[in-house]
């Protein structure tokens, strides 16, 4: 008798007694029907499903599953992942594998490192010899050692006069635009109706490695008929010296692309007039200036080419390092001392910081600015303050008499204010001006020095900081204010007017 059910998980026999048909179930392997189960046995006469289908791939860019009538799925993702390389950020999954994202940016900030990127292990920063500057005015070719820069010699300053002369000068009208006046004996500046515009090119030499303390262009009214003037002009710093004053004119004249950084009042017939040209000649080399008006009462000053009274520039510099000794070899070998140093103060950095942009550093602007929050703010409405770093040189054991910090308010819209702010002295001077920001600024931790009324555009302000100069050093100051209209001055980053510092010792 034929007694097979078709079912795997019975044995199948037949009684001989009564001839009936014997199903008993066992425990065989079989297939339940589910892709997704494993090592499937019977059971009671039925098939069952065993552990489920592993379906981990171990793929960090699929996403693994199981489907019972086909197993395992392994879906492509585009999860974040690893590609292995150390050079690479943020990867990502794309077509079941991982792909490199950007480089790795290993830039450390360091003149002194050469920086790369290994892909086993990530940056790396090799200390190089390249050149660098070690923020000491007083070392020469500085150069990196160790990933750090190190100063190189002491800087040796010359000792003779400097020299400055004015090689060229002209002038040009409007009302004979193709006629050259190279060879007049006068130059004017007049603003109509005939235009008329005077151009002076000064040669600077011998100052070498010292600072330029001052520098003015000296002009003579002449004593003609009408040189005289209610306004002796406005000076310019320009960019353009490549022109000759035997041919220049109206027509082929240089762009007048200075600030004003000196400007003259009434002048009289054969008066001296001097212009402050210091912010434009910082040492040896070639300056152009232009001379132009706003009045048309012309001023008639006398040319290089006149009998007398011709333009001259006097320059005056010093060394940041102060007094040095010079050797003279003679049959025995002496040092000579030479006479004390000029005290010198210089502002070596200054920027401010804005509490609207925490993270933002303005190092780099032509203004530094105080504001204790105003939506006149340039920028923006935060708070902002200055920080200033004075190094004074020169004073050596002589008392200090006095010192003052000389700000000139800039010439741009909402500069001037009520309130010019309050200076105070402060311990924190490592900071960094072209890296400080509202989140790392110093501590404003010294009291007020000086606090000023109102200010207004153009003006030079001075601030009284002889109490926190004691002599040679380095000194930091910030300049706050509890005004919400700000005040703004130029930085030593600008073309106008820089920040100085007057420092005047006891004989």
């Amino acid at each position: 008798r034929h007694c097979d059910d078709g079912n795997v998980c019975t044995d199948d026999s037949c009684d001989p007694a009564t001839g009936d048909c014997v199903m008993t179930p066992n425990t065989a392997a079989c297939d339940d029907g589910n892709a997704c189960t494993t090592r499937d046995t019977c059971s009671n006469g039925a098939c069952h499903g065993g552990p489920p289908l592993a379906c981990d791939d171990g793929n960090v860019c699929t996403t693994d599953s199981c489907a019972p009538a086909v197993g395992c799925v392994h879906a492509a993702n585009t999860l974040a992942c690893d590609d292995g390389n150390a050079c690479t950020t943020n990867d990502t999954c794309s077509a079941a594998g991982c792909a490199g994202g950007p480089a790795r940016n290993c830039d450390d900030g360091n003149v002194c490192t050469t920086d790369s990127c290994n892909p086993a292990t990530g940056c790396m920063h090799t200390p190089n010899a390249a050149s660098c500057d070690d923020g000491n005015v007083c070392t020469t070719a500085d150069t990196c050692s160790g990933g750090a820069c190190v100063g190189g010699p002491p800087l040796v300053c010359p000792t003779g006069v400097p020299v400055a002369v004015v090689e060229a000068d002209t002038y040009v009208s409007s009302s004979s635009p193709s006629t050259n006046f190279g060879t007049s004996k006068v130059a004017s500046a007049d603003a109509g109706p005939t235009v008329q515009r005077a151009f002076f090119r000064v040669r600077v030499s011998g100052v070498g490695t010292r600072q330029v303390t001052s520098a003015r262009v000296r002009l003579q009214v002449a004593t003609v008929t009408n040189a005289q003037s209610v306004s002796g002009g406005r000076i310019h710093p320009i960019t353009d010296c490549g022109w000759n004053e035997r041919t220049m004119t109206w027509q082929t004249q240089p762009a007048i692309d200075g600030p004003v950084i000196a400007t003259a009042g009434a002048v009289a017939q054969g008066q001296v007039v001097d212009f402050d040209v210091a912010s434009a000649v910082h040492g040896d080399g070639v300056y152009c200036f232009a001379l132009d008006t706003l009045s048309t009462d012309s001023a008639i000053y006398n040319s290089r080419e006149a009998t007398a009274g011709k333009p001259l520039v006097a320059v005056t510099a010093v060394c940041p390092c102060g007094a040095a000794s010079t050797t003279t070899t003679t049959s025995t070998t002496t040092t000579t001392t030479l006479p004390a140093a000029t005290p010198v103060g210089v502002v070596v950095a200054d920027t401010y910081v804005q509490s609207d942009k925490p993270t933002t550093n303005f190092g780099t602007k032509t203004y530094v600015a105080v504001d204790n929050g105003s939506p006149s703010a340039p920028g923006g409405a935060g708070v902002q303050r200055s920080f200033l770093r004075v190094k004074v040189t020169g004073v050596g054991t002589r008392p200090v008499s006095s010192a003052h910090l000389q700000l000139q308010v800039a010439s741009a819209t909402n500069a001037q204010s009520v309130a010019g702010g309050s200076l105070h002295a402060i311990t924190g001077c490592s900071w960094d001006e072209r890296t400080v920001t509202w989140n790392t600024q110093p501590a404003i931790d010294g009291p007020a020095l000086v606090t000023l009324g109102a200010v207004a555009q153009g003006q030079t302000v001075d601030f009284d900081v002889t109490a926190a100069i004691p002599g040679d050093g380095t000194y930091c100051f910030a300049l706050d204010t509890s005004s919400t209209d700000s005040a703004i001055y130029n930085s030593r980053e600008g073309s106008s007017q820089r920040p100085a510092v007057v420092v005047q010792v006891a004989q």
